[in-house]
């Protein structure tokens, strides 16, 4: 998978499976996007580089909602995903 910045200025290559899909409600997350949550995926360190090229779509649905103590109140949770009010438990 390739992707980066909307700008274009920041390119990033991935491969392997994604993991921690999730969609994480904590202020930070909010305030760094102006989303009111911001869905995400980690890769593995060795599968990740800085690259450059054209982004392309890449489809994984998130697993949980994490941080969910911090929700905004008008958030309505209705997609039946795990709920954690802070971090997900370790496997």
């Amino acid at each position: 998978m390739k992707g980066g910045c909307y700008c274009g200025r920041v390119r990033y290559e991935a491969a392997g499976a994604p993991f921690n899909e999730t969609n994480c409600h904590c202020s930070i997350c909010r305030r760094t996007t102006g989303a009111p949550f911001v869905a995400w995926f980690s890769v593995a360190r060795d599968r990740f580089r800085f690259a450059s090229g054209q982004p392309t779509l890449f489809r994984s649905t998130p697993k949980d909602h994490t941080r969910t103590s911090s929700k905004l109140p008008w958030i309505r949770l209705a997609d039946r995903l795990p709920e954690y009010p802070e971090r997900r438990p370790n496997p």
